[in-house]
């Protein structure tokens, strides 16, 4: 669906009667952000110019986002800072602080606490903020790097602790393609053996993909198309999309 199908009545979608539980929907996947915003009293999508800069507060004000709303804000803000009113200018700057410090706040509470008890799911949570991180300073090439590369060590050091779950695997692999370690993602991948085939096979297609393996990621699609019915719709789309390159 478009953004706006959910306010033409097409389709049998979740209709949130609250921005508290717009919201929710919104960072669960099961509305669109421009539903949320309705609900917050705005008639635009949040990242449409002009901003709605109280809209923008609102959401900012959610301590927990998901990592796709912070990458969200942290693009606003990124323009903002430019704005030629220097209070907005400021506000973003400031907004973009915040977004880091709630991220590094979370890793130094980690951190403290591994000093009294190291877990394994403290090193997959540590993995997760940094690869996180390193995705919302996409345009910091050296930052990025960085965090990319504190993830890694922390999925190492998992990995000889105990197996990856599937959400550990996904992320792990997607780390070491942005890393540029296409080969080891493809024999990570091609030594597990998890029940949850269909991950393994679209892992596989994104992994031939960044290896331009194009074929390859074409006979790996054709399997997986017997897994449709477990297929989301963004997987649904991205197999659509590998069929046809």
């Amino acid at each position: 669906m478009d953004e706006y199908e959910i306010f033409r009545g097409g389709g049998d979608y979740f209709n949130p009667k609250t921005p508290v539980a717009a919201l929710k929907a919104y960072e669960s996947g099961f509305i669109p952000i421009t539903a949320f915003i309705n609900r917050s009293n705005s008639t635009k999508p949040l990242d449409e110019e002009p901003y709605d800069i109280e809209a923008i507060e609102r959401l900012l004000s959610r301590e927990n986002l998901t990592l796709k709303s912070n990458l969200m804000l942290m693009g606003i803000f990124e323009k903002l800072i430019f704005h030629r009113d220097q209070e907005i200018a400021l506000f973003a700057a400031e907004s973009i602080n915040i977004i880091e410090n709630r991220y590094n706040n979370k890793i130094q509470e980690i951190k403290d606490k591994q000093e009294v008890d190291k877990t394994s799911d403290d090193l997959s949570t540590l993995g997760t903020l940094f690869y996180e991180l390193a995705i919302l300073n996409g345009k910091r090439a050296a930052i990025k790097d960085f965090y990319l590369k504190e993830s890694l060590s922390c999925f190492t050091a998992l990995e000889e602790i105990r197996n990856f779950s599937d959400r550990e695997l996904n992320l792990y692999i997607r780390l070491l393609l942005e890393l540029k370690l296409d080969e080891e993602a493809a024999k990570t991948l091609e030594n597990d053996d998890r029940k949850n085939r269909k991950l393994i096979l679209f892992l596989q297609a994104e992994t031939e993909f960044s290896r331009k393996r194009f074929q390859k990621v074409k006979e790996i699609c054709q399997e997986l198309t017997l897994h449709i019915e477990e297929l989301t719709e963004r997987e649904f789309v991205m197999v659509s999309y590998w069929l046809g390159a």
